[in-house]
């Protein structure tokens, strides 16, 4: 397990539901151990304490991916929605 993970994602909204969320590009298992991380997140700088989880989200070739959830407070001080790029940093609590 890494001290940090550190990476560029793309801001995925859940449409019906107003949610959004980052991919996590690592595999959760195989770096904490389990299938869902508690973690502390900085969006852009922007702090949040939240779990890497498995949502039921595929990649395109039909890959589990395990996501970070992005609050709708956090999206409108980065001025950032949809399809916009965010540079994540993610430690385990």
């Amino acid at each position: 397990m890494l001290d940090k993970y550190e990476f560029d994602a793309i801001i995925c909204e859940v449409k019906d539901r107003g949610g959004a969320y980052v991919v996590f590009p690592w595999d959760i298992r195989q770096e904490f151990g389990a299938g869902r991380a508690a973690v502390s997140v900085l969006f852009d700088g922007i702090p949040y304490d939240g779990s890497i989880v498995n949502m039921r989200v595929k990649d395109a070739q039909g890959n589990t991916c395990y996501i970070i959830g992005m609050l709708k407070s956090i999206r409108a001080k980065l001025g950032k929605q949809d399809g916009d790029s965010v540079h994540v940093i993610v430690r385990k609590r």
